[in-house]
């Protein structure tokens, strides 16, 4: 079932709206997923706030034809705050470069604007623990 990013329900519907968004390379529907003072981590555990930044490194998730699967969601929603974990599987395989595979123990917080739910904090590689990093050839 497609998610549209602004019509999702709840935050686990918001974050596999982001999810679709990144699998299907539609940049503007991904973007419009995070709030406008939202952080995003990035593999490398630097923290990149504002969706201009945050949209510079969608782009180059994009463009590496990254996929996501995930594998095991869990939310708690506390009024209009929700904390999210979840475990994902990201796949990339760009031109020239040797696919891999790495997964992850994702984890978001997310705020209710309205009737919206936004990520504020993004974590798709983890935060504060390692990252598994697979060779593809090793899913097969």
């Amino acid at each position: 079932m497609s998610v549209a990013a602004g019509r999702a329900s709840g935050p686990q519907q918001s974050v596999l709206a982001l999810v679709e968004a990144l699998n299907s390379a539609n940049l503007r529907a991904a973007i419009d997923c995070f709030a406008d003072e939202a952080c995003l981590v990035t593999p490398d555990a630097t923290a990149v706030e504002g969706r201009g930044e945050i949209r510079a490194v969608l782009a180059q998730m994009t463009a590496r034809g990254v996929q996501i699967a995930v594998l095991r969601s869990s939310f708690l929603v506390a009024g209009r705050v929700a904390l999210g974990s979840e475990r994902w599987a990201i796949r990339h395989a760009s031109a020239g470069e040797e696919g891999f595979e790495q997964v992850s123990s994702a984890t978001m917080v997310l705020h209710r604007a309205g009737a919206l739910w936004k990520l504020a904090i993004a974590a798709p590689w983890g935060w504060g623990g390692q990252v598994r990093r697979l060779p593809m050839q090793a899913l097969a």
